[in-house]
């Protein structure tokens, strides 16, 4: 189930998961059905539940997910938030906010679902911060 949250401050968080994603290409297309092209700029974070289906994103496929955002958002990623289950899950996931903070992204991972909001709140309230030159 993706859906969108509105903060206190009115910031707009896309929540995505659900048991219907169970592929890299169920993310990626799950994302772009999230954010319609032109709405990118009206997103100020991003929440990724990967716990319910358990997929857990292998090295290549990270990447994969890296770059259809980076695609997405015309490098201008906002916060990224994912939750994942203990073990392998959290691994492939800990991989995917690697990868996006080697880009300059601010990203982070989570066992639990009130940590990873409590970190977006935090970063939403953070002057926005641009990605170094590639």
């Amino acid at each position: 189930m993706t859906h969108d949250v509105r903060t206190r401050r009115g910031a707009r968080v896309v929540v995505l998961g659900g048991d219907h994603l169970a592929s890299l290409g169920d993310w990626v297309a799950e994302m772009g059905r999230a954010v319609p092209p032109g709405e990118e700029e009206s997103v100020g974070a991003l929440l990724v539940d990967f716990r319910s289906q358990g997929f857990a994103p292998s090295a290549e496929e990270a990447g994969t997910l890296v770059e259809s955002l980076r695609t997405r958002f015309h490098d201008a990623v906002p916060p990224l938030a994912a939750v994942a289950r203990a073990g392998a899950q959290f691994g492939g996931t800990r991989v995917l906010c690697t990868l996006a903070e080697l880009r300059g992204w601010r990203a982070c991972a989570f066992m639990t679902e009130v940590e990873a909001w409590f970190w977006l709140r935090a970063q939403l309230s953070r002057p926005a911060r641009t990605a170094p030159p590639t």
